[in-house]
Protein backbone atom coordinates (compact mmCIF):
# COMPACT_ATOMS: atom_id res chain seq x y z
CA UNK A 1 0.00 0.00 0.00
CA UNK A 2 1.26 3.50 -0.78
CA UNK A 3 2.13 6.02 1.88
CA UNK A 4 -0.89 7.94 3.08
CA UNK A 5 -1.01 11.73 3.18
CA UNK A 6 -1.48 13.11 6.67
CA UNK A 7 -4.94 14.38 7.51
CA UNK A 8 -3.64 16.55 10.36
CA UNK A 9 -0.37 18.42 10.36
CA UNK A 10 0.77 20.76 13.16
CA UNK A 11 2.49 22.91 10.53
CA UNK A 12 -0.94 23.95 9.22
CA UNK A 13 -2.02 25.29 12.61
CA UNK A 14 -0.65 28.88 12.26
CA UNK A 15 -2.40 29.31 8.91
CA UNK A 16 -5.63 27.91 10.33
CA UNK A 17 -5.44 30.37 13.25
CA UNK A 18 -4.92 33.27 10.85
CA UNK A 19 -7.89 32.15 8.78
CA UNK A 20 -10.06 31.88 11.90
CA UNK A 21 -9.06 35.35 13.09
CA UNK A 22 -9.72 36.74 9.63
CA UNK A 23 -13.22 35.23 9.64
CA UNK A 24 -13.95 36.71 13.08
CA UNK A 25 -12.73 40.09 11.78
CA UNK A 26 -14.86 39.72 8.64
CA UNK A 27 -17.93 38.85 10.74
CA UNK A 28 -17.32 41.91 12.93
CA UNK A 29 -17.02 44.20 9.93
CA UNK A 30 -20.19 42.69 8.43
CA UNK A 31 -22.17 43.23 11.65
CA UNK A 32 -20.84 46.77 12.00
CA UNK A 33 -21.81 47.60 8.39
CA UNK A 34 -25.22 46.01 8.89
CA UNK A 35 -25.64 48.09 12.06
CA UNK A 36 -24.88 51.29 10.14
CA UNK A 37 -27.36 50.30 7.42
CA UNK A 38 -30.02 49.28 10.00
CA UNK A 39 -29.61 52.55 11.90
CA UNK A 40 -29.98 54.56 8.71
CA UNK A 41 -32.99 52.66 7.39
CA UNK A 42 -34.91 52.26 10.66
CA UNK A 43 -34.03 55.43 12.58
CA UNK A 44 -32.51 58.14 10.39
CA UNK A 45 -34.53 57.78 7.19
CA UNK A 46 -37.97 58.07 8.83
CA UNK A 47 -36.71 61.12 10.77
CA UNK A 48 -35.51 62.77 7.56
CA UNK A 49 -38.79 62.11 5.76
CA UNK A 50 -40.80 64.01 8.38
CA UNK A 51 -43.42 63.27 11.01
CA UNK A 52 -46.22 62.24 8.63
CA UNK A 53 -44.20 59.92 6.43
CA UNK A 54 -44.49 56.18 6.39
CA UNK A 55 -41.54 53.81 6.63
CA UNK A 56 -40.46 52.26 3.36
CA UNK A 57 -41.07 48.55 2.95
CA UNK A 58 -37.38 47.76 3.48
CA UNK A 59 -37.27 49.92 6.62
CA UNK A 60 -40.36 48.17 7.95
CA UNK A 61 -38.86 44.76 7.17
CA UNK A 62 -35.61 45.60 8.96
CA UNK A 63 -37.53 47.02 11.91
CA UNK A 64 -39.67 43.88 12.26
CA UNK A 65 -37.09 41.25 11.31
CA UNK A 66 -34.26 42.64 13.45
CA UNK A 67 -35.87 44.39 16.41
CA UNK A 68 -33.62 46.02 19.01
CA UNK A 69 -35.84 45.92 22.07
CA UNK A 70 -32.77 46.06 24.32
CA UNK A 71 -32.04 49.60 23.12
CA UNK A 72 -35.69 50.57 22.59
CA UNK A 73 -35.06 50.65 18.82
CA UNK A 74 -32.65 53.57 18.99
CA UNK A 75 -29.43 51.77 18.04
CA UNK A 76 -28.17 48.49 16.59
CA UNK A 77 -25.96 46.64 19.05
CA UNK A 78 -24.23 43.30 18.90
CA UNK A 79 -21.96 41.39 21.23
CA UNK A 80 -18.84 39.36 20.64
CA UNK A 81 -20.91 36.17 20.83
CA UNK A 82 -22.89 37.36 17.80
CA UNK A 83 -19.63 37.90 15.92
CA UNK A 84 -18.43 34.39 16.80
CA UNK A 85 -21.75 32.85 15.76
CA UNK A 86 -21.66 34.65 12.41
CA UNK A 87 -18.02 33.57 11.87
CA UNK A 88 -19.00 29.94 12.54
CA UNK A 89 -21.93 30.16 10.13
CA UNK A 90 -19.74 31.73 7.43
CA UNK A 91 -17.17 28.99 7.95
CA UNK A 92 -19.80 26.28 7.55
CA UNK A 93 -21.19 27.94 4.43
CA UNK A 94 -17.76 28.19 2.81
CA UNK A 95 -16.49 24.78 3.88
CA UNK A 96 -16.83 21.92 1.48
CA UNK A 97 -17.66 18.41 2.51
CA UNK A 98 -14.51 17.12 4.16
CA UNK A 99 -13.20 13.96 2.55
CA UNK A 100 -13.08 10.86 4.72
CA UNK A 101 -9.94 8.82 5.26
CA UNK A 102 -11.21 6.24 2.80
CA UNK A 103 -11.81 8.89 0.14
CA UNK A 104 -8.31 10.29 0.71
CA UNK A 105 -6.86 6.79 0.45
CA UNK A 106 -8.81 6.06 -2.77
CA UNK A 107 -7.69 9.34 -4.34
CA UNK A 108 -4.09 8.62 -3.40
CA UNK A 109 -4.32 5.10 -4.87
CA UNK A 110 -5.91 6.47 -8.04
CA UNK A 111 -3.12 9.06 -8.41
CA UNK A 112 -0.48 6.37 -7.91
CA UNK A 113 -2.12 4.10 -10.48
CA UNK A 114 -2.24 6.99 -12.94
CA UNK A 115 1.46 7.75 -12.35
CA UNK A 116 2.37 4.06 -12.78
CA UNK A 117 0.40 3.92 -16.02
CA UNK A 118 2.33 6.91 -17.38
CA UNK A 119 5.67 5.33 -16.42
CA UNK A 120 4.70 2.04 -18.09
CA UNK A 121 3.59 3.86 -21.25
CA UNK A 122 6.86 5.77 -21.35
CA UNK A 123 8.88 2.55 -20.95
CA UNK A 124 6.80 0.88 -23.67
CA UNK A 125 7.33 3.78 -26.08
CA UNK A 126 11.10 3.63 -25.44
CA UNK A 127 11.14 -0.12 -26.04
CA UNK A 128 9.21 0.28 -29.29
CA UNK A 129 11.57 2.88 -30.73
Amino acid sequence: MASMPKVFSPLRLPMAMLQALFLVFLAGVWLWAFGVFWTFMVIELPKDLGPYSQMSSLSMFLHRAFPMRETNDIAWEFKFEHTLILACVLTLLMMGWSPTRMEIREKNDKDLAKANKKVKAKKLSKAMS
